[in-house]
């Protein structure tokens, strides 16, 4: 979710498009299941010509996602060739950086510098430019979505009601979130508040802050994806956003529907039976993290992985890898990728207040069911 999910949560290259391969290719037994997750790609293509705005699912540091994203608007392009791209990795008072790598004004490093990547975003950006490259070759605009981290901070600091929008980029009031999306973000907040009871009034304070933080960027979002719809309203919107602002068709889609703009559709990467796609080489844990303020939060584990093996649950910790302090779910994942096939990793867990030492031998990469690849961990 942009910083928690953006700067805050620090979070294939499919052979098959969503439309099938260019050129007839020999035909292959399948199982029912992936013929069915296909067959689901495609029904979003088809689908795409009624939409307005269509927002692609990712974890930040999933290479399978992004591979996704870029496969999915490949497709989308031939059915609907006025497309834009919003992007939750930049703040919309850099749109002009955006503006000027479209162009061909700059290049990929030069681009990286003006919009100050690792500053506003700080995942990988060699997991994103071949999504950038490919927009600036099809002429689609690219257009930044999100809040300056300094404005969302200041509403962390001090709440919405007392930061008015002259301090907020204008951003209007955000809709109410739903119960489940208040419960996920309660789960987040706690993730990086152990000691924290939200009986406590300073402690509920202190979330509520959180969640205005993440209601500001869900709006924020939701409004700059809502004026570019209105200002060519044959164009079809398709943003990139975490997917912890999506769940539960909340958070943005939530916004969305409260400026009055529908249709909208929320599309995630299938989760693909093994053998619908060529095996990845390599080691891997078999998770996907998050992060923020220092914290590293499992957010998922695949099912038959290592990290399920050894017992890695949703919502641990991560406090150091082979006894290196961990901040971030990239140094994770770069440690993990490191690690000799042949040698076990050792983990050190937090979990509800306790620490866990584990010893986990790695599994060569495979593709569990869609689960996370070597860049996910």
């Amino acid at each position: 979710m942009g910083r928690w999910m953006n700067r805050r949560w620090s979070r294939l290259v499919l052979v098959l498009l969503l439309l099938g391969p260019t050129s007839p290719a020999p035909a292959q037994p399948r199982e029912p299941a992936c013929d069915a997750a296909l067959a689901a790609r495609r029904q979003l293509v088809a689908d795409a010509p009624g939409l307005k705005v269509l927002l692609l699912a990712e974890f930040h540091t999933s290479r399978d996602d992004h591979a996704w994203q870029l496969a999915t608007l490949q497709a989308l392009v031939r059915r609907r060739p006025r497309l834009a791209l919003g992007l939750e990795m930049v703040p919309a008072a850099r749109q002009g950086a955006l503006d000027r790598y479209s162009a061909g004004r700059t290049n990929e490093a030069g681009f990286l510098q003006e919009v100050g990547w690792n500053a506003v975003w700080n995942h990988d950006p060699g997991l994103y430019l071949p999504l950038l490259r490919w927009a600036r070759a099809e002429g689609v605009p690219l257009l930044a979505l999100n809040v300056e981290p300094a404005v969302a901070q200041r509403v962390r600091q001090r709440g919405l009601a007392l930061v008015p929008p002259s301090e907020r980029e204008g951003i209007g009031p955000p809709a109410p979130v739903g119960p489940a999306y208040r419960q996920r973000l309660t789960a987040a907040w706690q993730g990086h508040q152990t000691l924290a009871d939200p009986a406590d009034p300073a402690a509920a304070a202190d979330l509520e802050r959180f969640i205005d933080s993440q209601r500001l960027r869900d709006r924020a979002m939701a409004e700059r994806l809502a004026a570019a719809q209105r200002r060519e309203p044959g164009r079809l919107v398709v943003a990139l956003v975490g997917r912890g602002h999506l769940e539960g068709d909340d958070g943005v889609p939530r916004q969305l529907q409260a400026l009055g703009v529908a249709p909208v559709a929320v599309a995630r990467r299938p989760l693909l039976p093994e053998g619908c796609v060529p095996s990845a080489a390599g080691p891997r844990l078999g998770v996907y993290m998050e992060s923020a303020e220092g914290v590293v939060l499992v957010r998922q584990v695949a099912p038959g992985s290592a990290a399920a093996a050894a017992g890695i649950r949703p919502g641990d910790r991560v406090l150091a890898v082979n006894g290196e302090p961990m901040e971030r779910a990239g140094q994770v994942i770069r440690r993990v990728a490191a690690q000799p096939p042949d040698e076990p990793l050792r983990l050190s867990l937090e979990r509800e207040g306790r620490r866990l030492e584990l010893t986990v031998p790695l599994a060569p990469a495979s593709r569990d069911n869609g689960g996370p690849s070597p860049s996910a961990t």
